[in-house]
């Protein structure tokens, strides 16, 4: 009975080790460790196998539980419900910024708002009512010849007289700011400066002993030329315009419906013929239009009537009328008298624009020299101080959409001087520099002032037109002039023809360029003026016809 006992009781001790012994031994990687697998299933009897069978269908994987591959499937369970909260929170968060912003936003607006009416009183004053634009003119010019006579453009130009061919120039002839400002409908302002090239003034010394010195209006250029202008080459600053626009006068004093759009001008402004025939041409910034070519400021000071007739907006005339100074916009005012002018132009056929369709014009200039002495009255006789110069035009125009052309007559008292003459090129001795020598023109400039005296009336004629090349950025232009310096010398050396032919290119809005050839042509054949003809005293003048002058330019216009 005991050694049963004991039997079992080692056979119960023996079994406890062995459980323990296989408790404690690690398990094999390849058999402890739990795999996926694959289930067949034989669909005529039902029966699931672990391996391929025939007749059998795949059922899939079968992962036990605690499997390798049953973690990694939980892991990425949870790693992708982690991105899901994260990407929760950050939508969360760009809602509540959003939200934050819209409340920004609605208080900015609401601080907008209670500033608005400011700064809508702050355009409408100034934004909407001020305009500021630019115009320049440049160009590059080839003088094949030189000589002396007028210059052929708007503002200074200058060229070395007889004997200097082939004389070229890059040069800036023109630049404006144009500053306009309309506070309200009634009245409108603009002021506009004008920067040009300026020519020193000063004396001149000759080289003797004791050294002479003499004082002179002007530069001396070469051997025989001479130029009156003020400080060489610099650019100068002066006032091109400015000038006060009365508008609503028609509309709400004297109410006029024919006359709805004129108005008064008061101050420096354009004359009623330059600038609107500038425009009716359209090349102004290749050659000057003919009265301005030849004495005819394009600005004057003075007070101006203005504007068109219209009748069911269609223009029927417009008209400019004005007194002025007799001084232009670039001189000194020294008479005690002013001068009038007058434009009138007929549209027969009516208008639906200022240049547009057939016009009829007609303008007419009287006034004094501005250096007439202010205290003294008489004006009869030959007085070089107070002659009275006047100026008339006729012309014949029509404009198209892609051409226009432009019959002119002009006549002219005392209208044309010396000073004219040589605006662009002209002999020292005018300017007081005196010359000596085969090379001086000091009879030749004394032969000129008589001619162009006081009495000299003028005449000539002039063709101007463009047409517009279809279907290209190209147009050809053209400007021919006749003229008579004084029709009262039966045979005048001083009578020119004058012409400005080019192609443009009108690159955009803004920019221009043209190439183009100019000339004056004197066209008598040379031949000795007698002196008789402008007084006992005065001599015969050889080779009295002066030299042609010819010109290449290649122009540029901006304007904004």
């Amino acid at each position: 009975m005991r050694r049963t006992i004991r039997m079992v009781a080692l056979s119960m001790l023996g079994a406890v080790l062995m459980l323990s012994a296989v408790a404690m031994t690690p398990r094999l990687a390849g058999i402890a460790e739990a795999q996926s697998i694959m289930l067949y299933s034989d669909p005529a009897t039902g029966q699931v196998y672990t391996k391929r069978c025939k007749r059998c269908v795949r059922l899939g994987e079968y992962v036990p539980a605690g499997s390798t591959e049953e973690i990694e499937r939980k892991v990425e369970i949870k790693t992708q419900q982690q991105l899901d909260q994260e990407r929760a929170a950050m939508q969360a968060e760009e809602a509540q910024r959003q939200a934050q912003q819209q409340q920004w936003n609605a208080e900015m607006a609401k601080e907008v708002s209670t500033i608005q009416p400011w700064a809508t009183e702050f355009g409408d004053r100034w934004y909407k009512k001020i305009s500021v634009g630019t115009l320049v003119y440049a160009y590059y010019g080839f003088w094949s010849h030189t000589g002396f006579g007028p210059q052929f453009m708007d503002a200074n130009m200058q060229w070395p007289g007889p004997g200097n061919n082939s004389f070229n120039e890059f040069a800036i002839n023109r630049t404006y700011l144009d500053f306009k400002f309309t506070p309200i409908d009634d009245v409108s302002m603009r002021i506009t400066p004008d920067m040009y090239a300026m020519v020193n003034t000063g004396t001149t010394c000759t080289a003797t002993s004791p050294t002479k010195c003499t004082a002179s209006s002007g530069d001396k250029v070469g051997t025989n030329t001479g130029w009156a202008q003020t400080d060489d080459g610099n650019l100068g600053l002066r006032l091109k315009y400015a000038y006060l626009d009365y508008n609503t006068f028609f509309q709400k004093v004297l109410k006029i419906a024919a006359m709805h759009d004129d108005k008064f001008t008061f101050g420096q402004q354009q004359n009623p013929l330059v600038d609107w025939e500038e425009n009716l041409w359209g090349f102004r910034y290749t050659a000057l239009t003919p009265w301005n070519y030849l004495s005819l400021s394009s600005a004057q000071v003075g007070a101006a009537m203005k504007g068109p007739i219209k009748f069911n907006e269609t223009q029927y005339a417009d008209y400019d009328f004005g007194v002025y100074d007799d001084a232009s916009y670039h001189a000194l005012e020294q008479s005690a008298y002013k001068q009038v002018m007058g434009r009138v132009t007929v549209n027969p056929f009516g208008a639906t624009s200022r240049y547009d369709s057939l016009g009829l014009t007609g303008f007419y200039d009287y006034g004094y020299s501005q250096k007439c002495t202010p205290d003294e009255n008489e004006l009869t006789g030959n007085n070089g101080t107070c002659g009275h110069l006047a100026r008339a035009a006729g012309l014949v125009h029509y404009t198209a959409e892609h051409w226009g052309v432009i019959g002119e007559w002009d006549y002219g008292h005392n209208a044309f001087s010396s000073s004219n003459l040589y605006s662009g090129s002209g002999p020292a001795d005018a300017i007081g520099i005196a010359t000596t020598g085969p090379s001086s023109f000091t009879a030749w400039n004394k032969m000129v002032g008589g001619i162009l005296n006081s009495q000299a009336v003028q005449e000539g004629a002039d063709l101007l037109g463009h047409y517009d090349i279809p279907h290209t950025p190209f147009t050809l232009f053209g400007l021919l002039q006749w003229f008579q310096p004084n029709t009262r010398i039966q045979k005048d050396p001083l009578d020119f023809t004058r012409y400005d032919l080019g192609v443009q290119w009108l690159i955009n809005r803004y920019l221009r360029v043209s190439f183009d050839s100019q000339a004056i042509q004197y066209y008598h054949s040379q031949f000795t003026f007698e002196g008789g003809q402008l007084g006992k005293k005065s001599v015969d003048v050889p080779f009295a016809v002066p030299r042609d002058t010819h010109a290449f330019f290649l122009h540029l216009e901006f304007r904004y």
